[in-house]
């Protein structure tokens, strides 16, 4: 099944910032920094636009991950470490065959314990950024069209080494409209939440969840016109309470490697009852397909796809196959949106059938006393991967056992291991193998 675009931007690219340094006919040369991103966002991003409007190339990075990316990166970059240059000797020959322009280095993954750097060039970024134009204009919802959003701003607490919140001051450009970061301490500080009604706001489900959770967080979160949700996948249990509580979320999908989100759901079909993660953005086309006999493979294409990741200074493709992007993530197609199943690398094969774990976390997700969930497989003379959930939390088990009575056999839990430490990574990925590994550890009983 093939998604094509549902509506075209046209033929004519996003202008680019400023002048380019290049000239007809001239050997490009395209300097390269590495830009240590701090508590202040706002600073960082106007180091970082004086970057790209020069044409060079920018790594983005938190202070934790300098040495991995140094290493993607070598030879050496310059550093731009608390936006204090540290020159050194850096290569300038361009990454791409099409000359000098500006672009990012950023990370993508992470659950697997692997890191990998995404190069994506400004153009790429701005393209994606103009496909919110006029959005959801082109959604049907029940006698009537959806209107475009008209947004007085866009608010942005993620930080700006990933590429969900490098997007949005890009995006207020295109827009036409106002950008303002959120550091951590203002949006966790109900006194220092500011008023910000009619604007747009994006949000990983992590940072919904405690809001909704927190002293005046919902009545916060109404002012919104627009919550993009997106970054990890939402919990049913969750859309339901924000649904209840009358937000105008948009679950939205994307990676790194499309230069975030493809897909969304036009918050009027959100609190209407919709389910997923909305229609393919107009510079978007997906498709469904079998993957080693599992349906649902999820293919994207768009021309603002990465053109591939750095390894020790070198650009690796990213690998296509008539231009289609194959994603590790099985979907289903339905007419009113995307729907994720989980992930086809994270599949489990219990007894004779495909798991996916995600899906079985997403209905416990929400449970009184219940604090993470994680289910992985392990391996099993009679199962080939038995199921075992790993839980934090005071929840009883019997409590999580009724939660999975109504799912087939192969998809209810065998064992039930409690595990104090059970936590996502510092990217907010799931390290299933590691976490696998405790399981295969810690026998019927864990600790």
């Amino acid at each position: 099944m093939i998604w094509p675009s549902w509506r075209r931007l046209g033929a004519v690219r996003p202008q680019a910032w400023g002048q380019r340094l290049d000239k007809p006919g001239a050997m490009a040369l395209q300097e390269r920094h590495l830009l240590i991103c701090g508590p202040e966002p706002a600073a960082d991003w106007q180091c970082l636009h004086t970057l790209l409007v020069s044409a060079a190339v920018v790594g983005l990075c938190r202070p934790e991950e300098e040495a991995v990316l140094r290493e993607a990166l070598s030879p050496g970059w310059r550093h731009q470490g608390g936006r204090a240059e540290r020159l050194c000797h850096g290569d300038t020959r361009p990454l791409l065959s099409t000359g000098a322009q500006g672009a990012v280095v950023v990370g993508s993954g992470g659950s697997r314990g692997q890191r990998r750097w995404c190069l994506q060039p400004l153009d790429h970024l701005q393209w994606a950024a103009q496909a919110l134009v006029g959005w959801p204009g082109g959604v049907c919802s029940p006698g009537r069209g959806t209107l475009p959003l008209d947004l007085a701003g866009l608010a942005n607490p993620l930080p700006l080494h990933h590429v969900s919140g490098l997007m949005p001051p890009l995006r207020s450009q295109a827009l036409g409209i106002p950008h303002r970061f959120l550091p951590r301490r203002q949006w966790r500080d109900r006194t220092q939440r500011p008023s910000l009604r009619g604007w747009g706001l994006v949000l990983v489900p992590s940072q919904l969840q405690w809001l909704m959770g927190a002293t005046g967080g919902v009545d916060w979160l109404r002012q919104f016109s627009c919550c993009w949700v997106g970054g990890a996948p939402l919990a049913p249990a969750l859309r339901q309470r924000a649904r209840c509580s009358g937000l105008n979320l948009s679950p939205c999908y994307g990676s790194t490697e499309t230069s975030a989100m493809v897909t969304a759901l036009a918050p009027q079909q959100f609190l209407a009852g919709a389910e997923g993660y909305g229609l393919p953005l107009p510079h978007v086309a997906l498709r469904s397909v079998s993957v080693s006999g599992v349906p649902g493979g999820l293919e994207i294409r768009t021309p603002v796809l990465t053109p591939g990741f750095l390894v020790e200074g070198h650009l690796l493709p990213l690998p296509l196959e008539n231009g289609w992007w194959r994603t590790t993530d099985s979907a289903r197609l339905e007419p009113h949106g995307l729907q994720v199943l989980g992930r086809l690398d994270e599949a489990i094969n219990s007894g004779g059938e495909t798991v996916f774990p995600e899906e079985i976390e997403a209905g416990l997700v929400g449970l009184d006393g219940l604090e993470a969930v994680l289910v992985v497989g392990v391996e099993d003379v009679h199962w080939g991967q038995r199921l075992v959930a790993l839980y934090r939390g005071t929840v009883a088990v019997a409590v999580l056992e009724k939660a999975v009575s109504g799912r087939p056999p192969a998809q209810r839990p065998k064992q039930w291991l409690r595990c104090p430490r059970l936590a996502p990574n510092a990217q907010g990925k799931w390290e299933r193998r590691r976490w696998r590994a405790w399981a295969e550890g810690n026998g019927p009983y864990g600790s």
